[in-house]
């Protein structure tokens, strides 16, 4: 008998998807010059996300369902997370005390719809407590001095819906900014808690909400919204002045070493940023610096964007390879074999096309006798 005919069965294409029409969809994002909120300290999360973290108690919306919203209404039907309730009687309870602000935006930074949270310089306007049961008049205490600093608002209204990866897909704003806020928040209360900002991080002030008012239909519904407050650092990127032919290699490599002990030095209390890159480093030169006298004066460098970081404390395994761990990790040890090419431009461009002689400088610069008090040993023999 034959050998029966294969039968082809031909599989439906894929589905193309674009973000649909949303004319609930406030636009231009709101975050403008002006505009003012009343914001109120808020207990974030618990970080999640990745393998570290795991998924947390966030479900994710399926790619189905996704295809069937607007972002209006994934947002709306999804708000963001809110944290895991103190048990009564405990320090944290106290700690939950609200503080409530006015939030005014001086200047946008990066207000853009689709480009993930929303960055602007801000004057925050502490408000007088509450008066507690029975405090007499007069004894309100006093209230703080207006002060300024960056709002980094993770409104998911204000994600790209389409993902970066593949604009065909849709992707789940609603789960990316609560974990980007769990996730920075984590980050910034470490660093502040182990005495690391204020200088290689920015100062921190704070995890906050508010709520803002959007139009579904004939109604004003309302929806809350979470941000951090963190030092506003006046200057440019590494990124910024890669051009800059002021800076010659021996400044831009001294920038460069500074930029990795500093990272070394976080590692070491227990946090590693996870994207180490020029755009993500800002120098803040002292006042009076003019552009001319700047190669000759070596400015603060902050490392910011901590979305991506661990907090190793906080994650699965509770631990990170540098407990235990008196000194921190040598910088040698940690980049050598690392092309370190998200500081092209800061770096020799000999560097691309020799490795060897980045391996060189790393050894010179932090393998001399001068480092044995400043680094861990090297547990691995460097090739």
């Amino acid at each position: 008998m034959p050998p029966r005919p294969t039968t082809i069965v031909s599989q439906p294409p894929l589905q193309t998807w674009r973000p649909p029409a949303d004319p609930n969809k406030p636009l231009p994002c709101p975050y403008q010059k002006d505009f003012t909120v009343n914001i109120t300290s808020h207990i974030p999360p618990a970080p999640f996300g990745g393998r570290d973290y795991g998924p947390g108690t966030r479900v994710a919306v399926t790619d189905q369902a996704l295809r069937s919203l607007k972002q209006t209404e994934l947002v709306m039907a999804n708000p963001p997370l809110q944290p895991a309730t103190p048990i009564a009687g405990t320090s944290a309870t106290a700690a939950t005390t609200p503080r409530t602000c006015t939030l005014l935006v001086t200047r946008p930074l990066a207000v853009v719809d689709g480009r993930g949270a929303q960055l602007a310089v801000c004057t925050i306007a502490p408000m007088p407590p509450k008066p507690s049961p029975g405090q007499a008049l007069g004894q309100a205490p006093a209230v703080p001095a207006p002060f300024q600093a960056v709002a980094k608002i993770y409104d998911p209204l204000y994600y790209s819906f389409a993902s970066k990866i593949a604009e065909s897909v849709p992707c789940d704003v609603t789960w990316l900014a609560d974990q980007d806020y769990s996730r920075e928040a984590a980050a910034y209360q470490h660093l502040q808690n182990v005495k690391q900002t204020g200088a290689f991080a920015p100062r921190y002030f704070g995890s906050w909400t508010f709520t803002i008012g959007i139009r579904i239909g004939s109604t004003i519904q309302s929806r809350p919204v979470r941000l951090i407050l963190i030092e506003y650092i006046q200057g440019p990127s590494l990124r910024e002045l890669y051009s800059a032919a002021r800076f010659d290699d021996a400044y831009r490599l001294e920038v460069l070493a500074r930029v990795l002990d500093g990272d070394a030095k976080l590692r070491l209390s227990g946090i590693d940023q996870r994207d180490l890159a020029a755009r993500n480093v800002v120098l803040k030169f002292p006042s009076g610096v003019t552009e001319e006298a700047q190669p000759k004066t070596m400015p603060r460098l902050v490392l910011i964007d901590y979305n991506s970081s661990v907090v190793y404390a906080k994650t699965i395994r509770g631990r990170g390879p540098c407990d235990g761990m008196t000194l921190p990790p040598n910088p040698m040890w940690l980049h050598w074999d690392d092309p370190l090419q998200e500081f092209w431009g800061w770096i020799p461009d000999e560097w691309q096309r020799k490795p060897r002689l980045r391996q060189e400088w790393l050894r010179k610069r932090f393998g001399g006798k001068d480092t044995v008090r400043s680094y861990a040993p090297v547990p691995d023999k460097l090739e």
